[in-house]
């Protein structure tokens, strides 16, 4: 499918199995290829823009009726009216979000502070996705539900059979957030955590 504009995507950064940042390169789309999926089991159309990591639903269930056989030229009007007026937004929240995206917000500067004690996410721990929510909320819902973060740090260290004490996991959490509102206003940022804390 022609582009009348040629869209530029660029994906996030993530880190690799060796430790390493990978900005992956720019997705530079003048046409989409695209590979449309008809699933009539659950009455929903997908379309897959080819170089990007997601299907988007064209047709829901409740509308998939109404569509009928609908025709490829259709599912492309379709798509452009999903993509709207910026789609290179909407192309670009197929890819997952990464801690490596948001260096300096306060979900990510937890996780830092927790891996310098030697502790690592697994697959199979939320650690990820509450660094994320901490990120996508920011530092002023983390002051206001400090209890809930340090909740989900209890919880963690729970399932790995560990020790914790809440008021050292307050410290850590309002450690993170001090040091994530100086850096995102560039300001100076003591090189020892302990002093974030006066």
């Amino acid at each position: 499918m022609k582009l009348n504009n040629t869209i530029i995507i660029n994906p996030p950064p993530f880190t690799d199995h060796a430790g390493q940042i990978i900005n992956p390169p720019q997705l530079i789309l003048d046409n989409l290829d695209l590979v449309f999926t008809d699933n009539v089991k659950s009455k929903t159309v997908y379309v897959t823009v080819i170089g990007t990591p997601a299907p988007m639903i064209l047709w829901t269930p409740e509308e998939y009726d109404a569509a009928g056989d609908w025709t490829q030229s259709q599912a492309e009007q379709k798509l452009m009216e999903i993509l709207g007026e910026n789609p290179t937004a909407k192309l670009r929240s197929l890819y997952p979000q990464t801690l490596e995206e948001h260096p300096n917000h306060p979900g990510t500067v937890l996780s830092k502070m927790i891996k310098s004690l030697g502790f690592t996410m697994s697959d199979s721990c939320s650690c990820k996705r509450h660094a994320l929510e901490m990120n996508n909320k920011g530092n002023d819902w983390c002051v206001e539900n400090i209890d809930t973060v340090v909740g989900w740090l209890r919880e963690e260290t729970h399932k790995r059979n560990l020790p914790f004490i809440d008021a050292i996991g307050k410290l850590m959490v309002n450690r993170a957030i001090k040091k994530s509102r100086k850096l995102l206003a560039n300001e100076p940022v003591p090189e020892n955590d302990e002093e974030l804390d006066n």
